[in-house]
């Protein structure tokens, strides 16, 4: 049977009129592949690669190819764009003038203290910039928090903190945090809101000795309480 189906086999090849066999050598210590292909009409091709060829195409290949990136050469270069991002975006703001905001409601009063500062580095971070863009950054600059108290700092507790004396000792007790941490550098605005009891309060103690140190700072007083035009109509106002 297995005669048989050689011989089935040698007449298919036969039929075919070229019949190919390809024979793999392989010398270890020279280092190379002879790759040996014989035909039926008697021709040999024969063709020699040597290991250190192959790696050395394998490098210039690898060279040209551009979404090839070394592991050492890819996270250099990563560092190196980092570290120029963060010394592009670095600031240096410098404070242009403190602004004083207080509301006084009707159980307590708030007081917060902070700085308006200008980043004299935006222009050259943003060179892109344009007119409106930059016009606006110095139209309304960001604003720091210096600190903020409010008359439970002072340890005031529930409807104490609504009352009169409670925002006299609060204004007072912010007046001299601004001397002790010298934040009188640049001119001040101070910005009420509401009318309350503490709003009184803090007027007389900034006209009192409590505010020598920085009423000849203050440059501007406006008040931001929201006026009501129109809308839905208010609750009753309460009576006791």
């Amino acid at each position: 049977m297995l005669g048989l189906f050689r011989g089935l086999c040698g007449m298919g090849m036969a039929q075919s009129g070229r019949c190919t066999r390809s024979a793999l050598n392989i010398a270890g210590l020279n280092g190379t592949i002879r790759h040996k292909s014989e035909s039926a009409d008697g021709r040999d091709a024969a063709s020699v690669l040597k290991f250190s060829s192959i790696t050395d195409s394998i490098g210039r290949n690898n060279k040209d190819i551009s979404n090839v990136i070394s592991p050492i050469s890819g996270l250099g270069s990563e560092q190196n764009k980092d570290d120029g991002s963060k010394t592009a975006r670095k600031a240096h703001e410098v404070p242009v003038k403190y602004v004083l905001n207080c509301i006084f409601g009707k159980n307590n009063s708030h007081f917060t203290y902070s700085a308006v500062v200008e980043d004299v580095n935006y222009l050259r971070n943003n060179p892109g910039l344009s007119y409106n863009e930059a016009f606006l950054y110095y139209l309304k600059l960001p604003q720091r928090v210096k600190f903020s108290v409010s008359t439970g700092y002072l340890g005031f507790r529930k409807a104490a903190r609504g009352e009169y004396e409670a925002s006299f000792q609060t204004a007072a007790k912010v007046f001299q945090m601004i001397h002790e941490k010298k934040l009188l550098n640049k001119e001040i605005e101070i910005v009420m809101k509401d009318f309350g009891k503490g709003r009184a309060a803090f007027v007389a103690a900034l006209n009192g000795k409590e505010g020598n140190f920085i009423r000849k700072h203050i440059i501007r007083i406006s008040d931001k309480t929201a006026l009501k035009f129109g809308g839905v109509r208010s609750p009753r106002t309460r009576r006791l």
